[in-house]
C-alpha cells in the first residue's frame, strides 16, 4: 500500500466517527502523520453482528480472543448506535521495499501513537487493547446503552397517553 492509500482509509474510518470524537481523532491522525508516526486506522464502526463475530473468536469460533465485548447486547464504543462509532482500531504501518506494510508487534510506535492520543485529549486508551482508542468523554459503552433505553423509556411514554389502550 502507499502513504496515500493509508490515509485515505483511515479518513474513511474517521467519516464513521460520532462527529465530536471524529474532530479528535482526526487532530490525533495528522499530529501524527507530523511527526512521521505513520498509522493506519483499519476499523471504527461495526454493526452489533459484526461484534458479536468478533467475540465468537476465540471462545465458539477458532482463533484467538480479540474482544470482550458482545455485540448483543451491544458492548462495544465500535457500535454505532445512531451518531456514529467511539472507538477506532489503528495499527504502526513501517516501509519495506514493496511499499509500506503493517507493523502488527511494532510495541515503540504504538507507546508513541498513545502519547499522542493522551497529549491531544479526548482519547483513552485500553491497557489491554493495544491498538484501540476511544471517546475519552463517555465513561464506556453502558453509558451510551443507558440513554438509548432512556428513549426508548420516553417514547413508550408518549405512545401509551396518545393511546392509553397501547399499554394494554
Amino acid at each position: 500500500m502507499t502513504l496515500r492509500e493509508a490515509l485515505e482509509r483511515s479518513e474513511s474510518h474517521i467519516k464513521r466517527l460520532e462527529p465530536n470524537f471524529q474532530a479528535k481523532v482526526a487532530k490525533w491522525l495528522k499530529e501524527c502523520w507530523a511527526k512521521k508516526v505513520f498509522i493506519l486506522i483499519y476499523c471504527s464502526a461495526r454493526t452489533p453482528e459484526e461484534q458479536e463475530k468478533l467475540y465468537a473468536q476465540g471462545r465458539t469460533k477458532p482463533g484467538k480472543k480479540v474482544t470482550n465485548a458482545r455485540g448483543i447486547p451491544p458492548q462495544s464504543l465500535h457500535i454505532d448506535l445512531g451518531r456514529g462509532a467511539r472507538a477506532i482500531d489503528f495499527v504502526p504501518i513501517a516501509q519495506s521495499g514493496t511499499g509500506w506494510q503493517v507493523a502488527w508487534d511494532d510495541s515503540e510506535t504504538y507507546a508513541i501513537a498513545h502519547k499522542i492520543a493522551e497529549a491531544s485529549g479526548g482519547l483513552r486508551r485500553l491497557d489491554w487493547e493495544e491498538p484501540h482508542l476511544e471517546d475519552a468523554s463517555v465513561s464506556g459503552w453502558r453509558e451510551l446503552v443507558a440513554t438509548q433505553k432512556e428513549e426508548v423509556k420516553k417514547e413508550k411514554k408518549k405512545v401509551s397517553l396518545k393511546n392509553p389502550w397501547a399499554s394494554r
